[in-house]
This record gives C-alpha cells, sequence and structure tokens, in this order.
C-alpha cells in the first residue's frame, strides 16, 4: 500500500499546486486590471493636457478614427502595396506644398517688416555714335524738305550736331 499513499499525495500536491496557481493567476489579473486602470487615467490626462491629446480626442470624435486605422493596417503589407505607395506619395506632395507656404510666409512676414517690396531698378542708356557724313546728310535732307515746301532757311537747322545748334539758337534769343 505504499504505492497508493504516494499517489494521494501526488494527487494533493497537484491539488495544492493547482491552488496556488489559481492564487497566482487571481493576483495576475488584479495586477493586470490595476495597470489597464492607471494606464487608462493616464491616458485620459494626456488627451485632456496635450495638443497630440486632443488632437486624437477631435480625430476620434468627428468620426476618422477607422479611416487611420485603415490606413495604418495597409502599411503592414509592406513597402510594396500600393496603399503605402500613394500614402508616401501624398506625403511628400504635402511636405513640398508646406515648404513652398513656408518660403511664401516667411517672405510676407518680410515684406511686413520692410514695408513694401525691393524693386531693383536699372536704368539703359543707348549711346548712338553719329558721324559728321551722317549729320551733314541729315541737314542736306531737311533743307531739301523745306525748299520743296516752301519754308524759310532759319527753321533749317545749320551744319553741325544738334546741340550746338541748340546753344547758338539759345543765345540769338538772348
Amino acid at each position: 500500500m505504499p504505492h497508493a499513499s504516494l499517489t494521494t499525495n501526488k494527487m494533493a500536491d497537484d491539488k495544492e499546486d493547482d491552488f496556488i496557481d489559481y492564487l497566482d493567476s487571481i493576483k495576475r489579473k488584479e495586477g493586470v486590471e490595476k495597470n489597464e486602470a492607471l494606464a487608462a487615467k493616464q491616458r485620459k490626462k494626456w488627451r485632456e493636457t496635450t495638443w497630440a491629446g486632443m488632437l486624437v480626442a477631435t480625430v476620434e470624435r468627428i468620426g476618422a478614427a477607422p479611416f487611420f486605422e485603415a490606413i495604418g493596417n495597409s502599411f503592414e503589407e509592406g513597402e510594396t502595396s500600393t496603399s503605402f505607395y500613394l500614402t508616401s506619395l501624398l506625403y511628400k506632395i504635402g511636405l513640398i506644398t508646406s515648404s513652398i507656404i513656408f518660403v511664401y510666409m516667411i517672405g510676407w512676414i518680410m515684406r511686413m517688416i520692410m514695408g513694401e517690396e525691393i524693386v531693383v531698378e536699372q536704368e539703359v542708356v543707348i549711346v548712338e555714335e553719329v558721324t559728321r557724313s551722317q549729320v551733314e546728310a541729315e541737314e542736306r535732307a531737311a533743307r531739301e524738305k523745306s525748299k520743296k515746301e516752301g519754308k524759310p532757311l532759319n527753321d533749317v537747322p545749320s551744319k553741325g550736331h544738334a546741340s550746338v545748334r541748340n546753344r547758338k539758337s539759345k543765345r540769338e534769343a538772348s
């Protein structure tokens, strides 16, 4: 019968072990519940006190959370999926657009500080070289024209450069 007592001892030990395991599982469940309650409390505090938390709460309130969850789940397929490619493309376009808008905003702020736009003006001076023969040809053409029209010769420019003629006529007038 020593054999029977051994089996009963083993059964008693098994029952004790089962009971101890049961108590351990209850303690673990209580610990998990306590941790979940603490995490929920911290999550609530995070949503009320931070910008990111408020944004998440707003997204959940307007009902867009399933949309973002679907996008997140699509990334699990990896970089070869179409949704990943489209999302990364939209991200890049958004980044470029926001960079351009940022540059325009900085320019607008600088313009507000400086008062107005900076305008670069350039003066273009065209220097024309006139030869004596060209001046004489113009004077001849003017005399011939005045002879045909019957104007007096005083109105016809004399030989020489235009500035010389203007100085002569100014002296004569005074």
